[in-house]
């Protein structure tokens, strides 16, 4: 019997680079600026005008469609997606006029918005095949597979990645001149990876990188400058075969290392077969920071729920009991999307570059697998749903949507309003069939993560003046009360939490997280004892303060000539390699700290506020919660004026949407916070950037 399922309102977005490919049109073309202008102007037009629906028809494949390989009666879904005729009547009437640019423009938005249709339809069509426990084992196209009058036809999708292949195949395609053209890369050298003792091959296309591969094959070297050579993360090692040494190896690793055969998987273009190492000493391959329980309660409950901070960094879930909102069990991981840079701008960059799908996959997979990790033994039943938080970024790559707006001026995001949606939809099949609620943001800069954070500090219940300082990739912050909020964002880059620091690491095993120094000599301590791997955002902080205060560095931030070549010596590694603090990774430092204090001491002068009026600091996120205050006052990230008023709060995202999961009021709290929140744009402000100076030297 025929099925027919109705799909309308599915999110759809517009990739300028695939329009402006389309209409022949290269950022080296005369014409770019004038093409480029004329799709901004029409590009909100074409939205407006789109009117997206999809319908999926289960059927039997119909004689007049039947080949020799595809035979009359086998099971098929027919899929037919629609923007509306709106697009079309507005092309034709531009062609009609003589205005051939927005004619062919409007046509080439239209073909972009089908694809993303197509791409925000599938979650949907691989729901409705896995009913019918149904693979799908091919697509079908007019003209090349059947004839036009069936427009496009595929088969259906099972949980089974092996036989889902409903992608449009470039390849069999018989329009070799189209611009939009993508086919399998033609393979030239192959990479043997050795990784925590297992052995795995990747093959490179003519221009790609190793770590291009690595990421291809889903394995994870972090990379937070996202590719650029900078900041040294990417390292290999090479075990057999030629890799030439290039600049930024050079500069990365010691003559002793190079020898060795440590080099940048960035930079490393291998011309013949190679075999490299990625898992050694000091390199962040891990993926699973771990579970564990939270409680020595009881750990049954009557019904349980999942709240997740989905950070740029790190990813945090917490199952929780929702009768008294305690947290009975935690899992953590580091957010895979690193490979792909450290901070939101290279995740941007990355998928206004043609990664979105990509990004999307990464965090969806690793969502799933903390959420079956927490739901393990609980029915569908007793878990009442799963609620998330996270910067407006990293919500548009779970959702999917296109970033090119949130990249440039006036930085408009698809929504910051909650979104709500089935987790088994969004996330795939084999997930529990419950809600899952993305909390509310503010803007692109100032997410649902600060909000969550808000909301567990009780910024709209406090007649106080409160600050809460987010110490995490971004550095966003909030200062006021129940009346009146400001909120803003900083650039203040990963360098808090390790990223962008040579010997940079997350809160593992063996990362530096206390120093002193006496006579120009380091004492460290590292988390559980362990052999030193690299150092955390506390041993970040911690070392530049003893830097400082022992006149190593002076408040220009130029480190003592005697370790300016080589960086100031912390430990050795087990394998005897030498971590160290670099000039490089005091300016990060002096930076990032210019950055937070500068956007503090502006939202103080935007409110009317003085330092002494604010009775609560709030520091959030993992870094905050170990850190050394007085540290944090010597190299000026803090004022003196503060002291004995911080509190930290740990990951106020997580718990604000523990709060938002648990207690029914907390969605009309979220979203009065939200109303009531008042962005400061830092870039434009008067006097940012004159604070911002000031505070780069140390005191």
């Amino acid at each position: 019997m025929e099925h027919v399922i109705k799909l309308e309102n599915i999110p759809v977005r517009v990739k300028k680079k695939d329009v402006l490919c389309q209409v022949g049109c290269s950022q080296e073309s005369p014409v770019y600026e004038e093409v480029a202008a004329e799709y901004e102007a029409l590009k909100t037009e074409m939205l407006a005008l789109c009117r997206p629906v999809v319908l999926f028809r289960f059927a039997g494949l119909d004689e007049s469609l039947a080949t020799e390989k595809w035979k009359a009666g086998t099971p098929v879904v027919y899929a037919l997606y629609s923007i509306g005729g709106e697009i079309s009547r507005y092309s034709t009437a531009a062609f009609a006029s003589g205005d051939y640019l927005k004619g062919m423009l409007s046509d080439a938005i239209a073909d972009s918005l089908l694809f993303s249709l197509e791409d925000g339809a599938a979650c949907s069509l691989k729901g409705a095949c896995a009913q019918r426990q149904k693979g799908v084992a091919g697509r079908l196209e007019a003209p090349n597979d059947i004839p036009m009058e069936a427009q496009r036809v595929i088969h259906r999708e099972t949980d089974d990645e092996a036989l889902f292949l409903n992608q449009h195949d470039c390849g069999s395609c018989s329009r070799t001149d189209c611009p939009m053209r993508r086919t399998k890369k033609e393979h030239q050298v192959t990479v043997e990876v050795l990784q925590k003792g297992k052995s795995r091959s990747i093959a490179l296309g003519h221009g790609e990188s190793i770590l291009d591969g690595l990421r291809e094959g889903g394995m994870f070297v972090s990379a937070v400058c996202g590719g650029r050579g900078s900041c040294g993360k990417c390292g290999i090692r090479l075990v057999k075969g030629v890799l030439p040494v290039t600049e930024e190896d050079r500069k990365t690793f010691s003559e002793d290392e190079l020898e060795q055969g440590f080099r940048l998987s960035c930079r490393a273009f291998p011309q013949t077969d190679v075999t490299v190492e990625t898992s050694f000493d000091g390199e962040e391959t891990f993926a699973v920071l771990g579970s564990r329980p939270d409680t020595q309660q009881a750990q049954k409950a009557d019904q349980y729920g999942i709240a997740i901070d989905i950070g740029t960094t790190t990813l945090a879930f917490s199952l929780v009991d929702m009768k008294t909102g305690v947290a009975l069990r935690s899992y953590a991981a580091v957010n895979l999307q690193r490979v792909y840079g450290a901070d939101v701008i290279s995740r941007i960059k990355a998928s206004c570059e043609g990664e979105t799908e990509a990004l999307k996959e990464s965090i969806r997979k690793q969502l799933a697998r903390g959420i079956l990790e927490l739901a393990e033994g609980i029915t569908e039943k007793e878990l009442v749903g799963v609620t998330a938080a996270g910067n407006t970024t990293m919500v548009h790559l779970l959702m999917g949507y296109g970033c090119e707006s949130l990249g440039v001026y006036p930085f408009t995001p698809v929504t910051t309003e909650r979104l709500s949606c089935g987790c088994r939809q969004l996330l795939g099949e084999g997930l529990p069939d419950v809600p899952f609620t993305v909390l509310p943001g503010i803007s692109t800069f100032v997410g649902a993560d600060i909000v969550a954070g808000m909301l567990e500090c009780g910024f709209d219940q406090k007649e106080e003046l409160s600050l809460l300082i987010d110490l995490g990739t971004n550095g966003e912050m909030a200062l006021g009360n129940r009346e009146r909020v400001l909120v803003t964002s900083t650039a203040a880059g990963p360098a808090f939490e390790g990223g962008n620091i040579r010997w940079g690491t997350g809160s593992v095993e063996g990362a530096i997280c206390g120093v002193r120094i006496l006579e120009n000599r380091a004492q460290v301590e590292t988390i559980g004892g362990k052999a030193p791997v690299g150092i955390c955002g506390t041993g970040v902080l911690e070392t530049a303060a003893e830097l400082v205060r022992t006149g190593l560095v002076d408040e220009t931030g130029r480190l003592d000539e005697a370790f300016l070549e080589k960086g100031f010596p912390l430990a050795e590694t087990a394998a005897g390699r030498r971590v160290c603090f670099t000039q490089q990774d005091v300016r990060e430092i002096q930076l990032a700290k210019a950055a937070v204090r500068a956007g503090m001491e502006t939202l103080l002068l935007r409110y009317g506020a003085v330092r002494e009026d604010v009775a609560h600091i709030y520091l959030a996120g993992g870094f905050g919660v170990s850190l050394d205050v007085p540290s944090a006052i010597t190299i000026g990230l803090l004022p003196e004026e503060f002291s004995g008023k911080i509190e930290p709060v740990g990951n106020s995202s997580l718990k604000g949407a523990v709060r938002f999961l648990t207690e029914a009021p907390a969605a009309d709290r979220a979203e009065r916070i939200k109303r009531a929140a008042e962005e400061i744009g830092l870039s434009a402000d008067p006097d940012f950037n004159q604070i911002y100076i000031e505070q780069i030297m140390f005191e």
